[in-house]
């Protein structure tokens, strides 16, 4: 029987270091699978000396997102055109605001590994790592290493099975703050679920047993994530949205979140592999993240305004492929943005966070222009697999 052939997909701005890339590679290794390639998805500029390190592992691809000329020259070769490419792989915002959406950026190494004939495609973050963090007390840490290509893989081969996916250990991605209206902010951008875990929880989440809660699921995280494209036929793009406010781009978050529902569509099945690998999120584990430190204020406001960008497509999609969804009252929770941005701007003394309910009410003006790019994305996804048959 013929070998299938793996690849890595990682996507960053600079490759300027070999963790945690090096990491991966390592615990591939160490469980006895042969790495065919790894893709690199670039925006800014890679090292080329780290290149050469890495490619002692296997063979590197790199691919500048918005300047690929295999991809394109693939793409035309089976007959697309070049509308039909500009849905796939087109950057509208890259040469003014150096920003490319995070589906675009997904497809461009999805796409690469498609047209390279790889079979089992596993994406990570630069800030993820292959091991789970076990145990969490007064500033350290244990972890266990698992097999992150291995336990993937015993899934990811089930029938019409697309992707394995998994949650994280570590620290949430927003740091524990409370404040006066905290909770209008978040039902405003649609994550008053996360209330409680966020006005209380600073501790990270850590796991001593995996590999146990294995169920199908809806939600994809594009970090700890491996994709079948040999089932190229229930095989999804990825899809996001991006807003200009104030001539500034933002992008909107959940390309991994729209892409569980979009395999559904195809009638494939998405698994959580129940493997919580860890996520230095915040780039100083151990140190708890303090919602006073600047980059964190940032972080948080990008992920609000990220959320507010993504919610209307998101709450689109699910209404329209699934039978039963929650109701969302648009005006509702708009008001409360209004209270609950407010409230923000004056805690962290930033005006920043003003600007989110305008942001909202943007968002779902352009809706039907975002559904008009999905469908292109969509038609032309679907002719581009239909002509490498």
């Amino acid at each position: 029987m013929k070998s299938k052939k793996i690849a890595f997909g990682v996507i960053t701005r600079c490759l300027t270091e070999m963790s945690p890339i090096q990491d991966f590679l390592d615990n591939a290794q160490r469980f006895g699978h042969k790495l065919e390639r790894l893709i690199i998805a670039y925006n800014d500029y890679v090292d080329q000396q780290i290149i050469k390190r890495l490619e002692e592992y296997c063979e590197v691809t790199t691919v500048h997102r918005g300047d690929s000329p295999f991809l394109q020259n693939s793409l035309e070769k089976i007959g697309l055109s070049d509308k039909e490419i500009d849905a796939l792989i087109g950057t509208p915002f890259q040469e003014k605001y150096a920003k490319v959406a995070y589906g675009t950026s997904r497809n461009y190494v999805l796409l690469t590994a498609i047209f390279l004939g790889v079979d089992y495609l596993y994406f990570f973050d630069t800030d993820i790592f292959p091991k789970i963090l076990t145990s969490y007390s007064d500033g350290r840490s244990e972890y266990e290493d698992i097999d992150f290509v291995g336990s993937h893989l015993k899934y990811l081969t089930k029938k019409n099975v697309v992707d394995t996916t998994s949650d994280y250990t570590g620290y949430y991605v927003i740091p524990k703050m409370k404040f006066p209206y905290l909770l209008e902010l978040l039902e405003g951008v649609q994550k008053e679920d996360r209330f409680y875990y966020i006005s209380t929880v600073e501790t990270p989440v850590v796991r001593n047993k995996h590999s146990e809660n294995i169920f199908d699921t809806h939600k994809t995280l594009g970090g700890n994530l491996a994709i079948d494209l040999t089932k190229l036929n229930l095989l999804p793009p990825f899809f996001s949205t991006t807003l200009v406010l104030d001539d500034e781009c933002f992008l909107g978050r959940g390309e991994d979140t729209l892409f569980g529902p979009l395999i559904h569509k195809y009638h494939g099945k998405s698994i959580d592999i129940d493997l919580l690998i860890f996520h230095n999120c915040f780039g100083d584990f151990p140190n708890k993240p303090a919602i006073t430190l600047k980059k964190n204020v940032d972080r948080f406001y990008y992920a609000c305004m990220g959320w507010i960008i993504r919610n209307p497509f998101f709450n689109w999609l699910r209404k329209e492929y699934y039978e039963e969804v929650e109701e969302i009252n648009i005006e509702k929770r708009y008001h409360s943005l209004v209270k609950g941005s407010k409230a923000a701007a004056e805690y962290f003394k930033d005006d920043r966070f003003l600007k989110l309910p305008r942001a909202f009410k943007m968002a779902y003006d352009k809706l039907p222009e975002d559904i008009e790019n999905f469908h292109d994305l969509l038609n032309s996804w679907d002719k581009m697999k239909l002509n490498l048959k």
